[in-house]
């Protein structure tokens, strides 16, 4: 066993996305993708005052990327134009394979609650949204959504009483359970996503694939992602791993944390990107250009999974 350290920290930044949603952009763009490769972006999207989310992401093309979505809190109302629509509520995700092509729109909401017979507004909203880029193999593949609810996201506790949810990949020696694999295992890259919650004065050690990229994404709390150092990092926080070692250790001491903890297989292959559509070359990028102005762009309905009850 080798431990992994740490490369890079990167704090989030504020940025206005879509119609003028307020994002935590913790990575993104050309600059860092090959950094991040397969990963080309994650926001933490949403606010608990509805002016800085309501405008959402009205209509958008997408090409050749897969994005995730993951609601923490809210919801998000989602079409496309071939008719395709529905809700992503509280603890929901949706794994979209955009591929070919997706022309849609997603739009934040307050979310609706019935209690003690009545109907509760809830304003705050938060989300976290992941860009995978397709292999040149798939860039153009029929588009795909696999829609999971929370409750058929697999969930475990650990000995210590920390929490992990299972999206995509495994988690070994888990109390009474043994292995738990994630529901998406049909991604067209190798990807591992899951959601931990550390009790305090805890250690976690989890294994990664040899040669992966991984990263750390800190929600809530603050924790240690590096053994050698003894600075904390908290909120709104990115860690990125370097590739020597197969294990990664994370400690907490007084405080809880909860992080997304993300691994994949890189492409290593060129990158071409220009808004929401990510080709390999500059060539493909004008032809999905000519191919939206001549209203070509989308080639083929996308398929829609509901994944049953873990």
């Amino acid at each position: 066993m080798e431990v992994r350290l740490v490369s890079h920290v990167l704090r989030s930044k504020p940025t206005l996305e879509g119609a003028g949603v307020r994002v935590n952009r913790a990575f993104g763009g050309p600059d860092l993708a090959y950094l991040f490769d397969p990963f080309l972006l994650l926001d933490d999207f949403g606010s608990r005052y509805p002016h800085e989310y309501l405008r959402g992401f009205p209509w958008h093309p997408h090409r050749g990327i897969e994005t995730i979505t993951y609601l923490v809190k809210g919801e998000v109302h989602h079409e496309d134009s071939t008719g395709t629509r529905g809700v992503i509520k509280t603890g929901d995700l949706q794994w979209m394979t955009a591929g070919s092509g997706i022309f849609h729109s997603e739009m934040p909401k307050p979310e609706k609650k019935r209690v003690d017979d009545r109907d509760i507004v809830d304003p705050e909203v938060r989300g976290f949204q992941l860009w995978v880029n397709l292999p040149a193999s798939d860039k153009m593949t029929d588009p795909k959504y696999r829609n999971l609810e929370g409750s058929n996201v697999p969930q475990a506790e650990l000995d210590d009483g920390s929490r992990v949810k299972i999206v995509a990949g495994e988690i070994k020696r888990i109390p009474r359970l043994g292995s738990v694999k994630g529901p998406v295992s049909d991604s067209l890259v190798d990807v591992n996503y899951l959601d931990f919650d550390m009790v305090e004065n805890t250690q976690l050690e989890y294994t990664v694939k040899d040669g992966y990229t991984a990263f750390a994404y800190v929600v809530d709390g603050e924790a240690y992602f590096d053994p050698k150092t003894q600075e904390p990092v908290g909120p709104k926080s990115v860690v990125l791993y370097n590739y020597d070692g197969d294990t990664i250790r994370i400690r907490t001491q007084e405080s809880r944390a909860r992080f997304l903890l993300v691994s994949g297989k890189p492409l290593n292959e060129p990158i071409a990107w220009y808004g929401p559509i990510v080709m390999n070359t500059n060539e493909q990028l004008m032809q999905a250009l000519r191919d939206l102005q001549t209203g070509e762009f989308v080639k083929t309905k996308a398929t829609s999974f509901d994944y049953i009850k873990y």
